[in-house]
């Protein structure tokens, strides 16, 4: 069984526009977070080892926001080791994307409206079979803060210059 947690000092990042970030500048990654449609992978530590979850999220003022449902393994595993990685990459060529670390936090939501605006940002609407079933769920949304600590990019767009998307090549792949 996992230790609690007792991390009692936490460096916070304070993303600089104008400072590079690995390949990218600080304005170049909050951008490439603001206008993701891609779900933020997250790697955490459950009693039962290391797992890696996709999150639909928002990104506000430094810190990843997101939801799920209060005591799922995600929400009970934040609380017990607050401690995260995350990856946001595109699937297709070129490569491209941001990896750091962070600190969750989860608090009960009184309401939907995070779950809502989750919604209204990847599937567009609220008027659909996937939208109803997340909204009409009896259990409380968890509000998961993710606050930064660290983060580095990678852009490899200059050396695929001239590579053939693989959704190009491949009609019909999944990415």
């Amino acid at each position: 069984m996992l230790a609690p947690y007792t991390k009692t000092r936490v460096d916070y990042l304070n993303i600089e526009p104008s400072e590079n970030y690995g390949s990218w500048t600080g304005a170049a990654i909050e951008a490439f977070f603001a206008k993701s449609y891609l779900p933020l992978r997250v790697s955490l530590m459950t009693k039962s080892g290391m797992l890696i979850v996709p999150l639909w999220f928002e990104y506000r003022a430094g810190r990843f926001l997101s939801c799920s449902p209060n005591g799922s393994l995600l929400v009970t595993s934040l609380r017990d080791n607050p401690d995260v990685a995350f990856d946001l990459s595109t699937n297709d060529l070129p490569y491209r994307g941001v990896r750091g670390r962070g600190i969750a936090r989860c608090a009960i939501a009184t309401d939907k409206v995070a779950l809502e605006n989750l919604l209204e940002h990847y599937v567009a609407s609220k008027n659909n079979a996937l939208a109803e079933t997340l909204l009409s769920r009896s259990k409380a949304e968890a509000i998961i803060e993710i606050e930064l600590t660290w983060l580095t990019s990678w852009d490899f767009s200059g050396r695929m210059d001239g590579i053939e998307k693989i959704t190009s090549r491949v009609p019909g792949v999944a990415l």
